[in-house]
């Protein structure tokens, strides 16, 4: 493995909709760090205190399933709640269930900006899949 690599994400271009890449050593870092890359496409994730934290959970037979489960339920508390995860930590995949912690703030019209809403998260590309280098990536996207 590359322990010297820290997991990351960058927005993708894709035709019609919006994605971006997603890696990182282990799934719980590539799923912790997809809460930080949906964040980025959907509003101004640095203007955001993660003061509150709200354990979610999502379930799926494939690991595919549970990410695009658990970033639909990251979503849901946007769309909601009108309140905005900006980071996870504490993830544990276990089994067909993926759980962890998701810090975040409510809406605050002086201070955030939602930029984009998502119709859906899409199985369209997501394939979590190991690199040359050992990494964990996938690709995800969303209809817009």
């Amino acid at each position: 493995m590359c322990a010297d690599r820290p997991p990351g994400h960058r927005e993708i271009d894709h035709t019609a909709d919006l994605g971006f890449e997603v890696w990182g050593e282990t799934l719980e870092a590539v799923f912790t760090e997809a809460v930080a890359g949906l964040a980025d496409l959907c509003l101004e994730r640095g203007a955001v205190r993660p003061t509150e934290a709200r354990v979610l959970e999502a379930r799926g037979a494939s690991v595919e399933e549970r990410l695009v489960g658990w970033l639909q339920e990251v979503y849901l508390h946007l769309e909601r709640d009108l309140w905005l995860p900006v980071q996870a930590r504490d993830l544990v995949l276990e089994g067909e269930r993926v759980r962890g912690m998701v810090l975040g703030e409510a809406f605050d019209a002086a201070r955030h900006t939602v930029h984009t809403e998502i119709k859906a998260i899409t199985y369209h590309q997501l394939a979590l899949e190991r690199d040359a280098d050992g990494l964990w990536r996938t690709l995800v996207i969303v209809d817009v």
